[in-house]
Formats: C-alpha cells, sequence, structure tokens
C-alpha cells in the first residue's frame, strides 16, 4: 500500500525486520529531521550553498530509506540546485519540504 507520501510496504517491511527497534528508528528520524530542518533553515538564510547541499542529501537519504517518498524527492531536487549553486527556489523547496515533513511526522507517529 502506498500514498502520495510514504509507501507503506516500505516501512510494514522495516516494521517486521526491525521489530521493537522500528519504534526507536521512527523517533530519531522525527527528532532529527526537526534538527535537520532548522540548519537548513539557517544555510538557506546564510545563502550557504554547500551546506544546503549536504543538508538536503542527508534528509533526502533518511526519508529514502524509510519509503518517505515525497519529501525525498523535495530533498533531491533542492539538493540539485544547491549543488548547481542556483537557490532561487531555496525558500519556497524549504517550505514545501517544511510542510511534507510535519505532514509525515503525523503519519509515523500514527503508525508507532
Amino acid at each position: 500500500m502506498t500514498n502520495n507520501s510514504i509507501n507503506l510496504t516500505v516501512l510494514n517491511e522495516l516494521k517486521e525486520i526491525m521489530g521493537d527497534d522500528f519504534s526507536e528508528l521512527v523517533n530519531v528520524f522525527i527528532a532529527d529531521g526537526k534538527n535537520q530542518l532548522d540548519i537548513l533553515n539557517t544555510a538557506i538564510a546564510l545563502s550557504n550553498a554547500q551546506d544546503i547541499r549536504r543538508i538536503a542529501h542527508t534528509i533526502k537519504g533518511s526519508s529514502a530509506n524509510l519509503g518517505i517518498n515525497k519529501l525525498s524527492q523535495m530533498c533531491k531536487e533542492l539538493e540539485v540546485n544547491a549543488a548547481d549553486n542556483n537557490l532561487s527556489r531555496a525558500n519556497e523547496l524549504f517550505n514545501a519540504i517544511s510542510n511534507e515533513y510535519n505532514e509525515v511526522k503525523v503519519l509515523l507517529e500514527e503508525l508507532l
């Protein structure tokens, strides 16, 4: 089963494989995601393309590992733009990423 934000098949497979450790994985993702978004927001405010690229890459990877596809794709777009030193949409993408993270967070917490 999938929805626009989360591939529930991937998430359920992880839950089955990880057992009791699954809750810890999700809690770490949620806490780390909030921290990464705060750092990303600062990097955007400073127009630091290198940090933006690095942080977007980190969030992209951790999201993809959990089957959180939409968030991962948004971060990929920001990562690619920052790698090209194109920050014209950085604030717009950050807002979209932040909103998607908040929606995903609620969905993940419901699964715990």
